[in-house]
């Protein structure tokens, strides 16, 4: 576990039972205006700066091609609903983070902008805004950057948790559609600046 941030490294894909409705309830409380969001950035909270992927301290990417794989498998075997791997499939490609192992940060006061290295830029700015298929509220809750995001057919939360040095940041990805849910944590080290 790396000091100051918190959480420590595990992928979980919840299917049913009590830890997906913990995270269910998480995600609809936390759904867009369930949770007060301020737009003012904490004194220090600042993430400009590249970013390089600490693998050894953060959960894997899910790879959406071999859980559709088995899902498919196990549909074919009358064990389960085929869609199982949908939920992976758009996580991977909404939420990049996921599959960056750097990304370059430019952050001001009302919005940030992120350069991910496998060429995807992504613009979030404080209060709420549509993305696409999503209704996005940014803002910090009690020291941390949330990013909340809600969908027709599913809801996520983004928490960029900044270690104290300033060194060290968590992103917390958690996606909760059809009644699936994933979460997983990607820890990055600061570039020092030259």
């Amino acid at each position: 576990m790396l000091v100051g941030l918190g959480w420590t490294g595990g992928t979980w894909l919840l299917r049913r039972g009590r830890a997906a409705l913990q995270l269910a309830a998480l995600l609809a409380a936390g759904g867009c205006g369930g949770i007060p969001l301020d737009e003012q950035a904490p004194a220090g909270f600042d993430l400009g700066g590249q970013w390089l992927l600490n693998a050894a301290e953060s959960d894997s990417p899910p790879d959406a091609q071999s859980i559709q794989n088995r899902a498919d498998r196990a549909f074919a075997e009358g064990r389960r609903r085929r869609s199982l791997g949908g939920i992976f499939a758009f996580v991977a490609q909404d939420f990049p983070v996921l599959r960056s192992k750097s990304m370059v940060i430019e952050q001001n006061q009302d919005s940030m902008g992120i350069r991910y290295d496998t060429g995807v830029y992504r613009d979030v700015s404080w209060g709420e805004r549509r993305r696409g298929v999503w209704k996005v509220s940014a803002g910090w809750f009690e020291g941390d950057l949330v990013i909340l995001s809600k969908a027709a057919d599913a809801r996520a939360r983004e928490t960029m948790r900044l270690a104290t040095d300033g060194r060290s940041l968590a992103v917390r990805v958690e996606v909760e559609s059809e009644g699936q849910a994933v979460a997983l944590t990607r820890i990055f080290e600061r570039v020092p600046a030259k």
